[in-house]
């Protein structure tokens, strides 16, 4: 998501390069790189001071976009991060029975051969397809895993975004044909809906507050009273969970209703308005209000100032895709802003041409990202894990669907799962994770890589450890046309090495013939961004240890999605979804219905509900509950 318009970049890059010492301590280094704890997207600039290759202190880069040399709960605990007590220190070979914890250090060489022995083993027995590639949270080293497991043959590249982020990008093309985001430095008016900045993206705050002060107007959705519901809220809606979708279809049908709607935008650009106005049209105000549990007049308070407040966006998080009608929640808010025009003009939701330059960030260019793994797909495999199952999210995402994982090992259809790679894999990211962590542990064999361990690792055979964003080179492209190179500012520390050379490293010991893949991260990145980016000296930007502008990245044009036809079946706005409505399947419905999350006994029978997937400002998943500072 783009918070911060390319000039701060420029001014960050002519602020004096100011090296800060420790009082009193000499040889003493400030190296400069990236907060990686939190992925994808936006990262804050560190300040690192190191000393004989340890790291002493971390501090917020001054003056660096977006966090201006501030640093959140998780950030400034950077340096506990790295050297949690129970980092994976070596290569590990499983000596007692599976999820024992019982092991023994090997070496690299031993390690790489024994896991591509026990994956080339399942591949003998059972085809290349029986082998999944897995990702866990982290995001950089994905395509280079996904390359590994095509290489291989195996269709199965999965990761934990099938159950997290990916519901909204694929809701956001059904609607608009592409990705949206905010724009915050415009915006008269904005709906923060499912989503806390405070707890999730702190840098963002900047930018609320700034509109604020210029007279802007905000309002939270949020079932958790939370510190933007306190700070900057306007006006307070508090859904009952899991019904944002009957929200969002009362406070349309009130739009369209009372003449709010913007019907000439409607005319032009619109697809399917009937038979949506059709559905909302059953979500009066008091229905809502029966659903949701948000007083008749609140709802239609906020309906009115969302549809006549010019212009005006809504910022969505995970909050809202994290349950079963998810999905749909997520078009139901979409399809809010189509019916009030809010979308492709200044201040409203802003399209995201193209595909993503890298690794899920628009850097501007289009990149070679895509070809990087699709060139090397195979042809011939049978479909990925739960694909029969989910087929828009087969069509639109190119990847397994990771629910289906722990069902299909059990059993065995449509073939069987004998073996696994993990990368950052932790079972409890996944739904019914104590199902999940026993199938992983029925398998044949599971090499595992990691930074810390985990129920995962302990399950595996072989345990590859990985080293932290402060110990590895790493790309980086940002929405506002820069790219950063960061180089490690400490060695690795025990013998871990980066995810995608322990891939390249694997690629090598299985057999693979990937020359690129094998030549490291280095070549692969140099392949997929060099050329398109523009940039005139590889060399130079590896060194530059800042961002530098991207010379063939461009900014977007208000109005051009709109001019040329959004990418959906009809070139329109699609509330009635023509792409899901070619699957003629009961389960998918081309309108953004609303589903209760919860079974009606349930909610019948107990008073409260357990909402376990907020966001916390000082974790984030388990990553930090090892740390003194943020517990």
């Amino acid at each position: 998501m783009e918070y911060d318009s390319g000039s701060s970049y420029e001014r960050y890059l002519t602020m004096k390069n100011a090296q800060p010492k420790l009082p009193g301590v000499d040889g003493v280094e400030v190296r400069h790189t990236l907060c990686d704890i939190c992925t994808p997207g936006v990262h804050c600039g560190v300040d690192v001071y190191v000393k004989n290759g340890e790291l002493l202190k971390l501090e917020g880069t001054p003056g660096f976009p977006p966090n201006r040399g501030a640093l959140c709960p998780k950030g400034a605990s950077g340096r506990q991060y790295v050297l949690r007590p129970d980092r994976i220190q070596t290569p590990m070979r499983r000596v007692g029975a599976r999820g024992s914890g019982e092991f023994e250090p090997i070496g690299w060489d031993e390690a790489l051969a024994l896991a591509a022995a026990g994956l080339n083993a399942a591949k003998a027995r059972s085809g290349a397809e029986s082998t999944v590639f897995l990702s866990g949270y982290g995001k950089w080293y994905r395509p280079f895993l996904q390359r590994l497991a095509y290489d291989f043959g195996s269709p199965n590249f999965l990761t934990e975004s099938s159950s997290c982020w990916w519901s909204a990008i694929m809701a956001s093309r059904c609607v608009f044909g592409h990705a949206t985001m905010p724009d915050l430095q415009n915006a008269a008016a904005l709906f923060i809906w499912g989503s806390d900045p405070f707890n999730k993206n702190i840098h963002q705050t900047t930018a609320l507050f700034a509109m604020k002060a210029r007279g802007g107007k905000i309002v939270v959705v949020d079932p958790r009273r939370g510190p933007a519901s306190e700070q900057l809220a306007d006006l307070y809606l508090r859904p009952r969970l899991g019904t944002d979708a009957a929200l969002a279809a009362a406070m349309a049908n009130h739009i369209i209703e009372s003449g709010f709607a913007d019907f000439d935008f409607i005319e032009k650009y619109v697809h399917g308005f009937a038979p949506y106005r059709e559905y909302v049209s059953r979500f009066s105000l008091a229905e809502g209000e029966r659903i949701t549990g948000v007083p008749a007049a609140l709802i239609r308070e906020a309906a009115e100032l969302f549809a006549r407040t010019k212009p005006a966006a809504i910022m969505t998080g995970t909050g809202l895709t994290h349950r079963k009608n998810g999905f749909n929640a997520s078009r139901a808010l979409m399809s809010l802003a189509a019916v009030c025009g809010q979308f492709d003009r200044p201040g409203t939701l802003r399209p995201t041409l193209g595909a993503a330059t890298f690794c899920n960030t628009p850097g501007g260019f289009t990149s070679r990202e895509a070809e990087f793994t699709a060139d090397v797909q195979p042809k011939t495999a049978k479909p990925a894990v739960g694909l029969p199952d989910y087929p828009l999210f087969a069509e639109m995402m190119h990847e397994g669907q990771a629910i289906s994982l722990a069902e299909q090992i059990e059993s065995g259809a449509p073939y069987p799962i004998r073996a696994a790679l993990l990368a950052g894999v932790n079972h409890k990211m996944y739904p019914d994770s104590p199902r999940f962590l026993r199938a992983l542990r029925s398998l044949d064999f599971i090499v595992a890589t990691d930074l810390f361990w985990t129920e995962s690792c302990r399950s595996a055979d072989i345990v590859l450890p990985a080293c932290s964003s402060f110990e590895r080179a790493e790309v980086k492209c940002y929405a506002n046309k820069f790219m950063y190179y960061t180089q490690p500012v400490i060695p690795p520390l025990y013998e871990s090495r980066p995810d995608a050379e322990i891939f390249a490293g694997l690629a090598r010991a299985l057999g693979l013939d990937d020359p690129l893949l094998c030549a490291g991260y280095d070549a692969c990145v140099r392949w997929m961004l060099f050329e398109p980016s523009g940039l005139a000296d590889w060399e130079a930007f590896r060194r530059a240890d800042r961002p530098v502008p991207a010379p063939n990245a461009r900014g977007y044009e208000w109005g051009t999605a709109l001019a040329r036809g959004v990418a959906t079946p009809t070139g329109k706005i699609e509330l009635f979804s023509e792409t899901i409505a070619a699957y003629r399947r009961p389960e998918l419905d081309p309108l953004p219905v609303y589903a209760d999350s919860f079974d009606a006994a349930d909610a019948a029978e107990f008073d409260l509900t357990l909402c376990a997937g907020a966001r916390n400002p000082g974790m984030l998943h388990s990553r930090l509950h090892a740390c003194p500072w943020p517990r």
